[in-house]
């Protein structure tokens, strides 16, 4: 079940069509796109992939002292000339490139793939919930409410490389806002199609800016320019994580879309098999690095080790490899750094790992990042990793005496966006819908069923 990829979705013929093409584009630069212009620093980094390190995508340009000053300043101009033009004229826009993104389908999922590891569902996935949330704005009209606009800035990770940051921008853009998009510095070349999509149909210059910085020093300084309206904040990485204590500008409305543990509480699952197939899929679809993906399950004693042992046997049937390949369940991490953590944390819970944790050895991973998932048991409830998400393709087992400690072991989680619960117990699951406080919450499935961009409405981005 979980090495085979549902076809119903996508036609694999013409996404390996578009994956060819994708992968013989020429390398070409790729500025800061500044008030309709290309800025260029002179101070140059390469993007390859996660999945084969030889692949190249080009040449980005490190920004200078500056530049998001000058990113905020465009947005600030071209505000005054967007946010005068009507809704109607703002969604016809948009309307012109959600019929083209639905035409280029494939060739971004393509370039999802390659960019980011995610596999062929996955990635197509992500086009369809920037399709799906473009089709639902665009469908608004008088609908959308009245409020104060301005620029906002889009700051985003490699957990949803294109739909967040996208489907956040159009939402504010259709609302008359302006924007400054920092798309992940790991994945970036979906946005820049996008975007260059909006330039051939003529998007008014400044109405969105792309700024990538690979040191992350630039983030920051757009969190706190307090001539925004707002910002959005959504991902995993730890730069992300640290804004959180940024202390910006009291007006300033953050939009906080960051990944959290995503636990699951298991109580009474009734067929243990299927309940591990769900924790599996929620823990290490796109190696644990989707908003959604958990990496912790809170069982009781009496589930404990019928579960563990189904966990184990599942596991053993997850395909690790080529996500290009019809078939694989999960690709590789998406950077060298991540590697390298989860390499390191692994070496300090060498006692706890039940299963994983190890290099995929073979000739076509050996250019990527590519390691079995890890799932871990038996740390004490003092550790942090018990309690905080390490974005990375880990699950931590906690188990309790019983199913009250297990939901105050709940509220002191770090959930983040979402929790869930397996069990056929109804009474418990009415308790869990009451009493979790997060703002999805999944019930015997996987998280996969939920999608990022949770914030992607146009009235969010008014004040």
């Amino acid at each position: 079940m979980m090495n085979s990829e549902n076809h119903s979705s996508y036609d694999d013929e013409k996404f390996e069509t578009a994956f060819q093409a994708v992968l013989q584009l020429k390398k070409k630069d790729y500025p800061s796109y500044i008030g309709g212009m290309k800025v260029a620093s002179g101070i140059e980094f390469v993007v390859n992939s996660p999945i084969d390190s030889t692949i190249v995508f080009g040449t980005f340009q490190e920004p200078e002292d500056g530049t998001t000053d000058m990113a905020v300043d465009a947005a600030l101009k071209a505000h005054l000339i967007w946010a005068g033009k009507s809704v109607q004229e703002r969604i016809g826009f948009f309307g012109k490139l959600l019929e083209m993104i639905k035409a280029q389908r494939y060739r971004l999922a393509a370039a999802i793939l390659l960019s980011s590891g995610m596999t062929r569902r996955e990635s197509v996935a992500e086009v369809d919930r920037l399709i799906e949330v473009m089709s639902v704005e665009c469908a608004r009209t008088k609908n959308i409410p009245k409020g104060k606009t301005g620029a906002w800035g889009i700051i985003t990770s490699y957990n949803s490389p294109l739909a967040s940051p996208m489907c956040h921008a159009v939402a504010a853009m259709i609302a008359g806002n302006t924007a400054v998009v920092m798309p992940s510095r790991h994945c970036p070349v979906p946005v820049y199609m996008v975007y260059e999509m909006m330039e051939s149909i003529g998007l008014p210059s400044g109405v969105m800016n792309i700024i990538i910085d690979r040191k992350n020093r630039t983030y920051e300084q757009l969190a706190n320019d307090h001539r925004l309206e707002g910002i959005v904040i959504s991902g995993s990485a730890e730069y992300l994580e640290e804004m959180i204590f940024l202390q910006v500008d009291d007006e300033l409305k953050v939009l906080n879309e960051l990944k959290g543990m995503n636990p699951i509480i298991v109580y009474r699952p009734g067929d243990v098999n299927a309940a591990a197939v769900n924790i599996l899929e929620s823990a290490f679809s796109y190696s644990g690095q989707r908003l959604f993906s958990t990496s912790k399950i809170i069982v009781t004693a009496e589930d404990s080790n019928k579960l563990v042992n189904a966990l184990l046997e599942k596991a053993k049937e997850l395909k690790i490899g080529d996500p290009a390949d019809i078939g694989t369940f999960t690709g590789p991490l998406i950077s060298e750094t991540n590697a390298k953590k989860f390499i390191k944390m692994m070496e300090g819970l060498r006692g706890n790992i039940l299963y994983g944790a190890k290099k995929v050895e073979g000739e076509f991973t050996r250019n990527g990042f590519f390691f079995t998932p890890a799932i871990i048991t038996g740390l004490s409830d003092d550790n942090d990793l018990m309690y905080m998400d390490p974005g990375l393709p880990i699950l931590f087992i906690k188990t309790v005496q019983n199913i009250d400690l297990a939901f105050e072991d709940l509220e002191e989680t770090e959930c983040g966006l979402s929790a869930g619960i397996i069990s056929k117990d109804q009474r418990l699951i009415d308790r869990f819908l009451s009493e979790a406080d997060v703002m999805f919450k999944f019930v015997n499935e996987s998280s996969t069923s939920l999608h990022p961009a949770v914030y992607a409405r146009a009235g969010e981005f008014l004040k």
